[in-house]
């Protein structure tokens, strides 16, 4: 009766401190501040050296396996009214999430590689695919295909060269890396 309680939160544009200034709202900055959410909740909680998460993103599945210490910090994925489709941004968050170490139940079935199998079959993950989502290589591949039209490409991406020659980056890619 008394509602939700919120220990902390995290928004897209505090990635602006960590040198990211374009694409705020892609599914790279959904991850990755799905990934500050966790490690900023488990540092107040004082888990944060328990619960590390995934050392380098590869976008395989991961769950938090239980310490003997302290049980890991539990979460449900509340979407809200929001329709939820497969490769949603909103999954971006939950997999940075999960990937900083949060506990969120989940299943490979709604993020980006997942391809539904034939009648009887399962399906299938492609975890190159998501990699490829979450580290920004789509940006990149997009960004390539409008080189040649330099007005497109200014208009689309004048703000992403910004902040890859502020970074230092090469690529969008390497940026997030």
């Amino acid at each position: 009766m008394k509602g939700d309680r919120v220990l902390c939160q995290a928004t897209s544009a505090e990635l602006t401190k960590f040198g990211l200034t374009a694409g705020l709202t892609n599914y790279a900055s959904h991850y990755a501040t799905g990934l500050l959410i966790a490690r900023r909740l488990l540092k107040k909680l004082g888990m944060d050296a328990l619960y590390k998460g995934v050392e380098k993103v590869n976008a395989e599945y991961f769950e938090i396996e239980e310490k003997e210490d302290r049980q890991p910090f539990r979460a449900v994925l509340d979407v809200g009214l929001a329709h939820t489709t497969t490769g949603m941004r909103t999954f971006g968050a939950l997999k940075g999430a999960v990937d900083g170490g949060i506990s969120v139940p989940h299943s490979e079935s709604r993020f980006p590689g997942w391809a539904d199998g034939e009648e009887g079959d399962d399906g299938k993950y492609d975890a190159k695919v998501h990699r490829e989502r979450i580290l920004g290589a789509h940006v990149d591949k997009y960004m390539g295909e409008l080189k040649g039209d330099s007005d497109a490409y200014k208009k689309q991406f004048a703000k992403w060269d910004e902040c890859l020659k502020k970074s230092g980056a090469k690529s969008v890619e390497a940026l997030y890396t």
